[in-house]
């Protein structure tokens, strides 16, 4: 990736900064419009489920809320947004070795991918990044070009299970969060940064799955239908009896979720923080989540997909995902890991709805606006180089 080409007038911005000319209050985004001076601006999307916007319509996924709020805002009619999404559900931040071994022992490319709505953990959110490039320079454009990439990670190299398992020790969460959100971002970040050199990279956080204020029969049906318990045997088990021992192991999951929410919050930032003190700018920021125990999953006013009707999840994307999760398992027979359907027909149960999405991209633009100038649809290159003394 260090042997991407240059173009001049990016050099010559990159030894203004060198020189100290350009301070922290300059508009970012301007300057990275500008290759050739065609105002055209390119959006890169990688990660896991939450960016990629599991559930959603393509319409309401908060990508393309971003893209559109940059098409209408800030590039304006004198240039265009192309978006490019190589984000997928389940993505691990780096493979994990176990799938990374099964993988190799089919003899299968560790960058192929399969529908979006599909929770595998390959491609990698960094192979994401390296099939990106590639694209890139396969169609002509020059990944200096790259204005913003747009990322979420980590939690899937831990799970849901992991995060929010009452019997697990806390302190193995804490170590995991530290080594996922912080030391895998933080190299993570290192890697998109120099492939990008000229993109800011926002870091979307996460949010607590579960809360006091969340139903505990929504959340006990929900974990039974994601196990799947036959259907004849779910009266047995969810009543008022087995709910009042759930109500104990509701405690216990509400304290683990609390931990990876302010958690997960924190080493995101310190992987933020890390990398803007090794880049000498502000390249990454982070984007806080707009949803909280207030509104996570089971809540009166949630903004999270939850269970629907005779064993559906309410997204809009289920009875796609009952058909795209058959097919990709069944097309994966020769790599010899577990591939749980049910776990994949419901992956969007826990996920921001279309109300969820609104709110993180309005967190998006906040996190955004303090980058751009009034000025920014003006994006020609002898604009910047007055701007920037060059």
């Amino acid at each position: 990736m260090s042997d991407i080409p240059r173009r001049k007038f990016i050099a010559k911005l990159g030894a203004a900064a060198a020189a100290g000319l350009l301070c922290r209050d300059v508009p970012a985004l301007i300057a990275k419009t500008a290759g050739g001076g065609s105002g055209d601006f390119h959006f890169l999307v990688v990660g896991d489920s939450l960016v990629s916007g599991q559930g959603l319509r393509e319409e309401d996924r908060f990508y393309s809320l971003t893209r559109n709020w940059l098409q209408e805002e800030i590039v304006g009619n004198g240039g265009k947004v192309f978006l490019k999404n190589k984000s997928h559900s389940g993505s691990n931040v780096y493979l994990n070795e176990r799938d990374r071994q099964a993988l190799e022992e089919a003899e299968r490319p560790l960058d192929q991918f399969f529908p979006s709505e599909v929770n595998f953990t390959f491609p990698s959110i960094a192979k994401q990044v390296e099939v990106a490039v590639r694209e890139y320079l396969g169609a002509g454009v020059d990944p200096n070009d790259v204005g913003l990439v747009m990322v979420s990670g980590g939690l899937t190299n831990i799970t849901v299970k992991g995060i929010i398992d009452p019997f697990d020790d806390s302190d193995n969460l804490r170590r995991d969060i530290v080594k996922y959100c912080n030391g895998y971002m933080s190299r993570f970040l290192g890697e998109a940064g120099e492939a990008f050199p000229n993109a800011l990279i926002a870091v979307i956080g996460y949010f607590p799955m579960i809360s006091p204020k969340s139903s505990t029969g929504m959340v006990y049906n929900a974990v039974l239908e994601l196990y799947d318990f036959p259907g004849p045997m779910k009266p047995l088990m969810n009543n008022v009896f087995t709910k009042q021992f759930f109500k104990i192991l509701h405690k216990g999951m509400t304290k683990r979720s609390r931990i990876w929410a302010e958690g997960s919050d924190r080493e995101l930032k310190n992987a933020v923080a890390a990398h803007n003190e090794r880049a000498g700018r502000e390249q990454a920021l982070f984007v806080k989540s707009p949803i909280d125990e207030s509104n996570c999953f089971g809540t009166k006013n949630s903004l999270l997909w939850k269970m629907g009707k005779k064993g559906r999840s309410e997204d809009d994307l289920y009875d796609l995902r009952t058909e795209v999760c058959d097919e990709a398992i069944d097309s994966v027979k020769d790599i010899k890991l577990d591939f749980g359907k049910r776990f994949c027909e419901l992956a969007g149960l826990g996920h921001p709805n279309p109300e969820g999405s609104r709110a993180y991209a309005e967190s998006i633009k906040a996190s955004l606006r303090p980058l751009l100038a009034e000025d920014s649809r003006d994006v020609s290159s002898s604009r910047l180089a007055r701007r920037f003394q060059i």
